[in-house]
């Protein structure tokens, strides 16, 4: 993933990338010429792009964004399993390694997802709650280790349920002295382990799970993080995501929709509250401009192909958090609006590179990814 907020990255950067990765997007589209049909892609495929990213508290990064797509099963009826890959690292010695994947085993009898993260990376600091100035913004650094891993048995078709398993490890954190993090000092301001494990319930119809054209998703997760697994705070998290996708007309124009809930309850650490913004969510927000116990937004998608692999969307949500979910009311929604483009650098598995821009309140930013947004 690679999200660049409006102001730590000039306009003459973003063309310059802009300009990069469509030379490559072309080079790629003309060393394949894959099939329109799903089916007859059992092999899988690769889709690479190498990043150039610049902002003042990084100084240049270098790396690259990569997925694999491929079907664990000759069985037709099971949808393809993809990994992605993101790896950065800066010329101030920082990286960020994550890798993010969906198996799906042989007659969708089981399916694996999470991500893994190492993560020494600089991120801006706001505090906690849905109405936080611009002044309170502060750079703080820290290490990360994640391990978030889902195992689902499907128990009838396209319902599964499974266990949740969620690791954390936050260490060497620094701070502004005299800043607003260690003014307040919210839960894991020095660092904290966090361990937690739940239940999670999905119900599936999606055709293709990274840029469906038809069917819903809908999940309940609940995680409880204590001292069972020697977690440092004790508190619990649930997820509520709804998706559907419907095509409008044979020019396969879709409509896609989500509603998602993050609640929680209890001492959770400042780096586990639910935080508005990011390349998925509310685009537009940096990721952590708000954050706090409950978290609620929604968002449309307009997704229309124009001609050869090229395609556009619409997309606009709406989203607040608040620290009790009697706050979370339509007082202190924040906008969330924008324009893509896309590249279809596989047909069979139809990943796309996705171009986002999107727009906030008093806030904007721009988002390179392989795969839809939801």
């Amino acid at each position: 993933m690679v999200a660049l907020s409006s102001k730590h990255l000039s306009m003459y950067w973003q063309i310059i990338g802009l300009v990069m990765l469509w030379f490559i997007c072309i080079l790629g589209a003309n060393a394949q010429q894959p099939s329109d049909s799903i089916e007859q892609a059992p092999k899988g495929s690769w889709v690479v792009l190498p990043v150039v990213y610049y902002a003042p508290e990084t100084r240049f990064g270098f790396g690259a964004l990569a997925m694999h797509s491929r079907r664990l099963s000759d069985d037709t009826l099971t949808r393809s399993s993809n990994i992605q890959m993101y790896g950065l690292y800066t010329l101030n010695n920082q990286i960020l390694i994550s890798p993010r994947y969906t198996l799906i085993f042989d007659r969708e009898r089981y399916i694996l997802n999470g991500n893994l993260a190492y993560f020494k990376f600089p991120q801006l600091y706001y505090g906690i709650g849905n109405n936080l100035p611009e002044e309170n913004e502060e750079l703080i650094d820290y290490t990360l280790l994640r391990a978030e891993n889902r195992f689902l048995k499907q128990w009838k078709p396209h319902f599964f349920a499974g266990p949740v398993l969620n690791l954390y490890k936050v260490y060497k954190v620094e701070t502004e002295a005299g800043g607003w993090l260690e003014q307040n000092k919210p839960n894991g301001y020095t660092g904290y382990y966090s361990g937690g494990a739940g239940l999670s319930l999905v119900y599936d119809t999606r055709d293709v799970v990274v840029n469906a054209y038809k069917g819903s998703y809908l999940e309940v997760t609940s995680v409880f993080y204590g001292k069972a697994l020697g977690s440092d705070f004790g508190y619990q998290q649930y997820i509520f995501d709804f998706r559907g996708y419907k095509k409008l007309n044979k020019l396969k124009h879709v409509l896609a929709t989500q509603f998602v809930a993050q609640l929680s309850s209890g001492d959770v650490p400042f780096l586990e509250l639910p935080d508005l913004g990011g390349d998925r969510l509310m685009r537009g927000y940096y990721q952590g401009r708000y954050r706090d116990k409950q978290y609620v937004t929604w968002q449309a998608e307009y997704r229309a192909p124009l001609f050869w692999r090229l395609g556009a969307v619409a997309f606009a949500g709406v989203g607040r958090v608040a620290p009790v979910v009697s706050d979370l009311s339509f007082d202190g929604l924040k906008p969330s609006y924008g324009l893509g483009a896309r590249f279809m650098v596989d047909k069979a598995e139809r990943i796309n590179i996705r171009f986002d821009y999107g727009f906030g309140k008093e806030t904007s930013g721009f988002y390179l990814e392989i795969t839809e947004a939801f």
